[in-house]
């Protein structure tokens, strides 16, 4: 039984005595975790968008009338100058409708002639019957009837003058359409596509189609990206701000921009995928274009917003936040003698990387950066200490700390 006394009581030490190592053990061993310096800076904030190349002036061609194309001088890619002949419709329906209209209008004509004859004969029976029958010759039927025949000549004459007129304006209307089987360019530019042959039908447009795009004259010397930008964004914003435009299509070359047209009004995502996503639309103008940029092609935007220069900055992942009174509060760990110390800030402009500090802290005190696990432990108060960085980590502002 005291054998049994004695096992159980060195079990019992064997454990507390483990507990112990492992407790003091434990006490000694350090987290690591990343920290840098405030440092002053300049904060830019960026507004990311993805969007297309296209002229500034592009103008779609499209016949107003149906019919075989008959010729198209120039092909994609060809520069034309104003008034150069782009598309021939097939003319020869639209000169016998011309054809016709002028034989109507010859013939409405003649028709009118012969009504301001017979009315000039009619009026002077007419007053020549009002003559009678003021002598007691004609009676007062004679008078009527020649009356009757008089106001037919007006009324004749009239309708005459109305076929003139109709007439008239079917010769205007087909002398429009067949002017309208030649169109012409209405600008100089080159022709950015092609989306007929000839042979084929021109469709004219109606109100609730389009019609045939035939071609597309851009003016290049002026060229701009189209992008979609979020409506949290939105205030960002601003005319004439200056913008990188990045075509990938070129090995990531960079052109400048300035915004020179902010949508007026939110619409709906044009990507499809989140459709409670608002978005407007800007029209980005390249100030340094050139002939490797072609309409299409895709880009990748980034907008400045305001930029602060010289302001202390620190980057995103070392500002926390908590609720306090209801109200969100931010705020940094600081090691500080040796501990770590909480600072409460206020925060203004944030990039991509950075974030700027208003006010709770000094240029050169060291915030805490991560890694992000040790936040959720990390009290205030804690001793820590600073182990150097490798060689290679060096030159970046970052040490490491041993949390005890």
């Amino acid at each position: 039984m005291k054998k049994k006394t004695i096992i159980f009581i060195g079990i019992a030490v064997l454990i507390l005595l483990i507990v112990v190592i492992s407790i003091v053990k434990k006490s000694g061993s350090a987290i690591e975790v990343e920290t840098t310096k405030v440092e002053k800076g300049d904060i830019s904030p960026t507004v990311n968008a993805d969007g297309l190349i296209a002229a500034k002036v592009a103008v779609n061609i499209q016949s107003q009338v149906m019919g075989e194309i008959v010729s198209l001088p120039f092909k994609e890619g060809d520069s034309v100058k104003k008034g150069d002949l782009l598309v021939q419709i097939n003319p020869d329906t639209y000169e016998r409708d011309v054809s016709s209209a002028k034989a109507s209008l010859d013939a409405a004509l003649v028709a009118l002639d012969e009504s301001e004859v017979n009315l000039t004969q009619r009026k002077r029976d007419y007053e020549r019957a009002l003559k009678l029958h003021q002598e007691k010759i004609f009676s007062d039927e004679q008078l009527e009837n020649a009356k009757l025949i008089y106001d037919q000549a007006i009324l004749q004459n009239k309708e005459a003058k109305t076929r003139v007129a109709q007439a008239k304006a079917t010769l205007e209307r087909a002398k429009d359409y067949l002017a309208k089987t030649t169109l012409r360019s209405p600008i100089d530019g080159v022709i950015t596509t092609l989306n007929a042959k000839e042979g084929e039908t021109a469709i004219m447009g109606t109100m609730n189609f389009a019609g045939t795009v035939i071609l597309v004259v851009s003016d290049l010397s002026e060229i701009i990206t189209e992008v979609q930008v979020d409506e949290a964004d939105f205030p960002k914003l601003k005319m004439d701000q200056k913008a990188t435009v990045i075509i990938d299509a070129l090995g990531g070359k960079k052109y400048d921009g300035k915004v020179i047209e902010i949508g007026a009004s939110a619409q709906q995502s044009s990507s499809g995928l989140q459709t409670n996503i608002r978005q407007f639309k800007v029209k980005i103008a390249i100030t340094n274009p050139d002939k490797d940029l072609k309409p299409g092609m895709t880009t990748r935007v980034k907008l400045y917003a305001e930029q602060r220069t010289n302001v202390l900055k620190v980057p995103i992942g070392a500002v926390k936040s908590d609720v306090k009174d209801g109200e969100q509060q931010y705020y940094c760990l600081v090691v500080e003698k040796g501990k770590v110390k909480k600072y409460e800030i206020k925060t203004g402009l944030a990039d991509d990387i950075n974030i700027e500090i208003v006010s709770g802290l000094k240029e050169g005190d060291e915030v805490i950066t991560g890694p992000y696990r040790i936040f959720k432990t990390l009290k205030e108060g804690e001793k820590v200490k600073t182990k150097k960085m490798p060689k290679e980590s060096q030159g970046k502002s970052e040490v490491k700390v041993e949390v005890s």
